[in-house]
């Protein structure tokens, strides 16, 4: 007959295998959210397993960042929630809190700040601002691009003079920057 604890041993191992392997079946908040994205757009499996390593990257930025608690699971949950799929383009809004409080940190997901200044420009029926490459988004045009979203559609098209100010001044001093 076995010894009781040589089979407590066995069932303990054997729960914490079963439960290694139920986690193992729950996606992670980036799959998840790639998910949503690649079913829009029809990633390869190459191009999705891009998009979560990007995520995963940028939530260790948030970390590294010290953005706020919970900011980068918030704007994966708002993104899940709000995401929507027109002619096979992954679209999503009304995640602009969580997409500042992170971005006040430095870190962008999904897009970056001249891509959602793009945005925000086409919303207030302007035109594209900013070239689509990441790699063009840095400096005073990245800042720039932030001052464009902190900024609404009165103060853009110079409806709201004392927010087109404002505006004014953030783009100058961008420009001034060194």
């Amino acid at each position: 007959m076995p010894h009781p604890p040589r089979i407590l041993e066995v069932l303990l191992a054997l729960a914490a295998a079963g439960g290694a392997l139920v986690s193992a079946g729950c996606p992670s908040p980036e799959e998840r959210t790639c998910d949503v994205q690649c079913d829009c757009t029809g990633c390869s499996e190459a191009r999705y397993l891009e998009c979560v390593d990007k995520t995963e990257i940028a939530r260790k930025d948030a970390e590294a960042a010290s953005c706020p608690a919970g900011a980068f699971d918030e704007l994966l949950t708002c993104i899940e929630e709000e995401s929507e799929c027109k002619d096979d383009k992954f679209a999503f809004d009304g995640c602009e809190d969580q997409e500042r409080s992170l971005r006040q940190c430095g870190v962008f997901v999904f897009r970056t700040v001249c891509q959602h200044a793009n945005e925000v420009f086409m919303a207030c029926g302007q035109g594209v601002v900013f070239e689509n490459d990441p790699d063009t988004c840095i400096g005073p045009t990245a800042c720039n691009a932030g001052c464009i979203i902190d900024t609404s559609c009165d103060g853009l098209t110079g409806l709201d003079q004392e927010e087109s100010r404002r505006f004014n001044e953030c783009t100058l001093g961008c420009f001034q920057m060194k």
